[in-house]
C-alpha cells in the first residue's frame, strides 16, 4: 500500500476504527446486559443483525449544513436520500418523474407540472403546488447555482397539486433545468430557517438525527415517507478528507459505500476480499479554471498559451492514472457534444505557447522564469479533493513555459473563500456537463454565472447565449451551443482537460447499489440492502 501520510496517520486511522468498534459493543451490552448469558454465536448473530440495519458512507465531505441554497450541502442530502428534486435522472439518462409526478407540454411555451398529493415533508405538511414554487423561488433568490436553471421559468399555481410554467425560450426540456441537484423541494414556512437540522423540513426517504460540521451527518428513516420505504433503518455519513485514510476505510470492512477514491488505488481495493471498485465516465469536465480578472490572465494570448503548454495526456496519465481522454471544450464531455470534444486547440505545441507568451511581452530571463516591466509571470493554482496531483502536473508543465507556478491545496471552502478575494490564478474543478444546455452554459460564461469565477465578460458571449436561449427549437439550440463553445475555445477564459472519473469503494456485502453517471447524488435508494 502505498501510503502517504505516515505511520502517524496510519495509526491514528487504526485508533479511530478500534475505538469505533469498542464504543458499538459497550453500546450494545448496555442495552441488553442479560447478554453476558449469551453464546458467542447468539451475540454475533444478534450483533450481524443490527449491522444490518445502518448503512455507513463515507466521502472527502459531507454536507455543509442543512440549507440547501448554500452548496454543497443540497448534493449530499439529496444523495443520502435525505432531500428530493421533482425530476431525476436514471442510470441510462433518462429523466423520471421523481416527486413530480409528471410534467405535460401544453404548447411551445406552456407546461404543467402534476405533483403526487401522497408525498409529505417531515413535519407531515402536504407537499402542495404553493410549497414547491417558494421552494424553488427561495433557491432562485439564494443559490446562484440554482438561478439559471429556474431564470427562464414563471411558475404559477393551477391548484393544491398542478403548477403551470411558462418558458421564455420555445420547447424548453424543463425537466432537464428541474432535475438539477441544486433544486432540492424544501419547507419555506416561517418555522423553518434551516440554522439547523431542527428548523429543516425536506421531504426524502430519511430525516436527519444528528450532525457534527466537518465530521458526520446521522440520519433515521423517515415512517411518513410518501414513497417506496427503505428498509435500512440508519445512514451514517462521515468525512474523511485524507485519500489514503479514505482507502483504508473502504478496505477496513466497517463502510460500505467510500466516495472519492484515490484513482491510484482502484487495484488495492479491487483486489481486496472486502469491497470492490465502481468506476463510472462522468459528464463532468475536469476545468482549469482561470481568473481573468488578473493582470496578465486578462489579455486571451496568454491564456491561449497556458491552454497550448498542457499535454492533456500526460496530465491524465499523472494526475488521473490514465482513467479518461482529452477534452478541449467544456461541453465535450456531454455525450450529445462528442464532435467537438477536441476542437480548436489540436493538441500540445509549447513552441505555440511560447511564442504566444513573448508577443504579450512576457520575456523568459536568465532564470529560466518570464517577466514583464519588472513583474514575474505567477500562477496560483488551487486544488481540493483528489486533484492535487493533477494540480502538480499542470504545475510542472507551465513550469516549462517559465511560468512560475504553484499548487495550494485543500478543501472546497478554501476554493470558495479564494474565488471571493482573488487569491488564486487559476483552480481545478469539474462541473456536471449534462442537462438544459440554456442552464448550463449560462452557469458557466454568463457574467454572473455561478461557474463564471474569474469574471470573464464578453460582449460576443452575451449575444451567443442571447441566440442560445432564444432558439426555436432543439437543433437550432445544440448548433448555437456548439458556436459559443468553439468561441469560447478561442478565448480560453477556462481550460478543459478530460470528464472526471467517478470512483467509488462498495462494500461486497452491500446489495443494490447503482452505478451512475452522477454517482455523487445516487448513493442510497430504497432497495439497498446489507447481507451478513
Amino acid at each position: 500500500m502505498k501510503i502517504r501520510t505516515g505511520a502517524a496517520r496510519l495509526c491514528a486511522f487504526a485508533l479511530a476504527l478500534s475505538l469505533l468498534a469498542s464504543c458499538s459493543a459497550k453500546e450494545y451490552s448496555s442495552e441488553k446486559p442479560e447478554n453476558e448469558s449469551k453464546s458467542v454465536a447468539e451475540l454475533k448473530s444478534e450483533k450481524a443483525s443490527q449491522d444490518n440495519t445502518k448503512l455507513v458512507v463515507a466521502g472527502s465531505e459531507i454536507a455543509c449544513g442543512v440549507d440547501p441554497t448554500v452548496y454543497p450541502a443540497a448534493d449530499y442530502l439529496l444523495n443520502m436520500g435525505a432531500a428530493e428534486i421533482l425530476f431525476k435522472v436514471d442510470a441510462d439518462g433518462i429523466i423520471k418523474p421523481s416527486l413530480a409526478k409528471q410534467a405535460v407540454q401544453l404548447d411551445d411555451y406552456t407546461w404543467k407540472i402534476e405533483l403526487r398529493p401522497e408525498a409529505v415533508f417531515w413535519s407531515k405538511a402536504p407537499v402542495t403546488a404553493e410549497a414547491v414554487i417558494s421552494s424553488l423561488m427561495r433557491s432562485k433568490e439564494l443559490d446562484m447555482k440554482a438561478s439559471p436553471y429556474l431564470a427562464d421559468m414563471e411558475f404559477s399555481v393551477i391548484d393544491d397539486y398542478t403548477i403551470k410554467v411558462v418558458t421564455k425560450s420555445p420547447n424548453t426540456d424543463i425537466k432537464e433545468n428541474l432535475s438539477y441537484s441544486q433544486l432540492v423541494i424544501h419547507n419555506t414556512s416561517a418555522e423553518y430557517s434551516y440554522e439547523d437540522i431542527n428548523s429543516a423540513d425536506y421531504t426524502g426517504m430519511y430525516k436527519i438525527s444528528s450532525f457534527e460540521p466537518a465530521m458526520r451527518m446521522t440520519f433515521e428513516k423517515n415512517e411518513n415517507y410518501w414513497g417506496k420505504k427503505p428498509q435500512i433503518q440508519t445512514i451514517v455519513h462521515e468525512q474523511i478528507g485524507d485519500s489514503d485514510s479514505r482507502v483504508m476505510a473502504a478496505m477496513s470492512g466497517q463502510y460500505h459505500v467510500v466516495l472519492d477514491i484515490d484513482r491510484a488505488s482502484c487495484k488495492q481495493i479491487d483486489e481486496s476480499d472486502v469491497s470492490h471498485i465502481v468506476m463510472v465516465p462522468g459528464a463532468q469536465t475536469m476545468t482549469i479554471y482561470l481568473n481573468t480578472q488578473n493582470e496578465a490572465l486578462a489579455d486571451y494570448r496568454v491564456r491561449q498559451a497556458l491552454a497550448w503548454g498542457i499535454d492533456r495526456e500526460e496530465l491524465i496519465m499523472l494526475g488521473m492514472e490514465g482513467l479518461s481522454e482529452p477534452v478541449i471544450t467544456w461541453l465535450g464531455s456531454n455525450p450529445a457534444y462528442k464532435d467537438i470534444k477536441n476542437a480548436f486547440f489540436t493538441g500540445y505545441d509549447p513552441q505555440k505557447a511560447e511564442k504566444l507568451l513573448d508577443e504579450a511581452g512576457w520575456k523568459l530571463s536568465d532564470d529560466q522564469l518570464r517577466y514583464k516591466d519588472g513583474k514575474q509571470l505567477k500562477m496560483l493554482i488551487r486544488t481540493f479533493r483528489n486533484d492535487k496531483a493533477l494540480g502538480e502536473a499542470i504545475q510542472i508543465q507551465w513550469r516549462k513555459l517559465g511560468v512560475n507556478a504553484s499548487v495550494k491545496h485543500g478543501d472546497y471552502s478554501l476554493m470558495s473563500t479564494a474565488y471571493e478575494n482573488g487569491d488564486w490564478e487559476a483552480a481545478v474543478e469539474g462541473w456536471g456537463a449534462y442537462g438544459n444546455v440554456v442552464g448550463l452554459l449560462k452557469t458557466q460564461y454568463a457574467p454572473d454565472g455561478a461557474a463564471n469565477y474569474g469574471k470573464y465578460k464578453d460582449e460576443k458571449v452575451d449575444e451567443l447565449l442571447k441566440n442560445l436561449a432564444e432558439a426555436p427549437n432543439s437543433e437550432s439550440r445544440h448548433q448555437a451551443g456548439v458556436e459559443l463553445s468553439l468561441y469560447i475555445a478561442e478565448k480560453s477564459p477556462a481550460i478543459y482537460i478530460c470528464p472526471r472519473p467517478q470512483i467509488t469503494a462498495v462494500s461486497n456485502k452491500l446489495e443494490g447499489f447503482v452505478p451512475h453517471f452522477r454517482q455523487f447524488e445516487n448513493v442510497v435508494n430504497a432497495d439497498l440492502r446489507i447481507g451478513l
